[in-house]
């Protein structure tokens, strides 16, 4: 495992996560602000996960905005972060966040603490 992850991916970590949920709310929970990430950064990382195909579904409204509700992990983009983190694919839902929650700690990514606290809480009490 890497000592630090760069904001892309992040980006997909997060996506990841949400991913995890029976009905993932991406639009609502998958954004700049919610990832506290600079606009122009976390669209181009959107981009570029897309691109890499990794992800699937961002589409480009106006002024530049990227509309992040149709959004899905694609099989690689499960995969990378599974190697990456280190995560056995057959782990359940709340027990791959709750190893995303503890190796994102590791890197030193404490702005994920929140997010991916949410996620399991939701996953747990059947949200």
């Amino acid at each position: 495992m890497d000592e630090k992850i760069d904001n892309k991916q992040k980006v997909l970590i997060a996506i990841y996560t949400e991913y995890q949920e029976d009905l993932p709310n991406m639009k609502d929970n998958i954004n700049f602000k919610k990832l506290m990430m600079d606009k122009e950064i976390f669209n181009t990382a959107l981009i570029k996960l897309e691109n890499e195909k990794l992800i699937t579904g961002v589409k480009k409204i106006m002024d530049g905005v990227l509309w992040t509700e149709k959004i899905m992990m694609t099989s690689n983009g499960i995969e990378y972060v599974e190697n990456k983190l280190g995560i056995e694919k057959t782990l359940s839902s709340s027990e791959k966040v709750k190893e995303v929650l503890g190796k994102s700690a590791k890197f030193g990514w404490n702005e994920a603490k929140d997010i991916l606290t949410s996620t399991l809480a939701k996953i747990v009490r059947g949200e």
